[in-house]
């Protein structure tokens, strides 16, 4: 039996050991970091939503006091979102503003809200991409009303069976 064999498989799990063992630590410590990373993401995403919503659902002077919980929102955005989402965000910010203006007239006003409603669109749409959440767009049986709240009509979704497609029953 020749030594030089077992002396060469012995050194290999001598060295694999301790390897594998720092591998799989630094592969769970980066996979926690990616977690952690994705959780602040989501945080902050709804964060911004919620106040951009709550501040374009307000009256004028509503707006006023709610426009620095949206930038403090927008800031944290900055630190943690893909330069893709801070840039909707931005847009959203900025379009929000606009309504702040004391001459707009209605046509103006309503402008704005349907862009408003075209970035947060477009940032949910991002913002799922980006925490992989597989059906991306979240309003695709919603049709929105945009007044001077934003509302939702639920858009007729056709039954794949095709069993409940002839509308309700008719009463004698």
């Amino acid at each position: 039996m020749e030594l030089a064999p077992v002396a060469f498989l012995t050194i290999l799990v001598a060295i694999a050991g301790p390897v594998g063992i720092t591998l799989g630590w630094w592969l769970g410590k980066r996979s926690e970091r990616e977690r952690t990373a994705r959780e602040e993401r989501k945080t902050a995403y709804v964060a911004f939503t919620t106040t951009a919503i709550k501040y374009r659902n307000s009256n004028d002077e509503e707006r006023r006091q709610r426009r620095n919980e949206r930038w403090e929102a927008f800031a944290v955005l900055t630190l943690v979102a893909p330069p893709a989402l801070v840039e909707i965000a931005a847009r959203m910010v900025a379009a929000g503003d606009r309504l702040l203006d004391p001459a707009i007239d209605d046509a103006k006003r309503r402008a704005i809200y349907a862009e408003l409603w075209h970035h947060i669109d477009r940032f949910t749409q991002l913002a799922r991409t980006d925490l992989r959440i597989d059906d991306i767009d979240a309003f695709a049986a919603l049709n929105p009303v945009i007044g001077e709240r934003l509302s939702f009509e639920q858009r007729p979704v056709p039954d794949p069976t095709g069993v409940h497609d002839e509308g309700p029953p008719e009463q004698n």
